[in-house]
């Protein structure tokens, strides 16, 4: 039985235990499994990640208590995961390459920890201003903040919709996850119509040169398929425009991480769809995952949410 779900990982295990000896194997096993768990927590897919994803994934390990040896063990596997994903094409570079091993501790140092347990959403109002205040060109900017909203769909599932999987008297997408190799649907409301019809079919997506070709719902000027990051780097100046962005700590190479970004869009769909009624294991099959105990994370933030306003409720003097 494979001991992942992902094949590239496999692969690797499989070149590993017919080349080195049992404790080499069972230790880029070990450090894979720690990366698998981090990947299913953060909802990456391992072909998207960047040197800055990498050093998230250390300052993860460091903050559940694990010791440096243990921490430059997970970098050496890692790091040689990537370079047999870079001999074989998968990717085109090794984000594990710029990091430096020598200087792990730099990672959690001086910085404020980031912990998974500290799940951070965007409220109702928060996406409401970040609607608002979305940079330009602003109709598709506010159609995107509002698609990974209302249907909690991670930054690079967004940007691999296709138009041929949008079903508009449904208002459903087939999303694919290369996590799992299947299909899911999602779900968005009568509210986003209006933007939608407008992008399709009044000009707008017309406008990006590649679009007469391409099958996605979101072409850039010079692509047939807008990237992650630029979902990713819209968010971040929405939520600064709107004046709800905040810069969480630093990672090693003194680059800002900010408290909005496109995941905490999908933490905000599941706390409001939690909110809102809908069960959990409706949430779980919406949002892709693949084990109950990460969806229920949300029920935890609820059950600290509502603790958090009465212990203030509590705080306030009678009047």
């Amino acid at each position: 039985m494979p001991e992942f779900e992902n094949d590239h990982m496999n692969r690797f295990l499989k070149r590993v235990k017919g080349m080195k000896s049992a404790g080499t194997h069972e230790a880029r096993k070990n450090a894979l499994r720690r990366f698998n768990e981090w990947l299913e927590e953060t909802g990456y897919e391992p072909t998207e990640i960047g040197p800055l994803e990498i050093e998230d994934f250390l300052a993860h390990l460091a903050n559940k208590g694990y010791a440096p040896n243990s921490i430059d063990s997970s970098l050496s596997g890692v790091r040689l995961f990537y370079k047999f994903l870079d001999r074989k094409d998968v990717i085109e570079e090794n984000p594990a390459d710029e990091i430096d091993q020598s200087n792990l501790r730099s990672l959690t140092n001086g910085t404020k920890k980031h912990n998974e347990a500290d799940v951070v959403y965007v409220t109702e109002d928060e996406k409401e201003a970040m609607v608002e205040h979305a940079p330009s060109p602003q109709l598709r900017n506010r159609l995107i903040i509002r698609l990974l909203w209302q249907t909690g769909v991670r930054g690079h599932e967004l940007a691999g919709m296709e138009l041929e999987n949008i079903d508009r008297e449904e208002r459903s997408i087939r999303v694919y996850s290369s996590k799992t190799d299947d299909w899911r649907t999602v779900y968005y409301q009568p509210s986003l119509d209006f933007l939608l019809d407008q992008w399709i079919d009044s000009g707008y997506r017309d406008a990006y040169g590649p679009s007469t070709t391409s099958p996605y719902l979101f072409p850039s000027q010079r692509s047939e398929q807008i990237s992650r990051q630029t979902v990713g780097k819209l968010v971040v100046q929405a939520a600064k425009n709107a004046g709800c962005q905040e810069q969480m700590y630093t990672d090693a190479g003194g680059k800002p991480k900010w408290r909005i970004t496109t995941h905490s869009l999908r933490h905000g769909h599941a706390i409001h769809a939690l909110k809102s009624g809908v069960d959990i294991r409706t949430l779980q099959k919406h949002l892709g995952h693949k084990n109950l105990d990460t969806t229920e994370r949300y029920l935890r933030i609820l059950d600290d949410d509502v603790k958090d306003a009465y212990q203030k409720f509590g705080d306030t003097k009678s009047v």
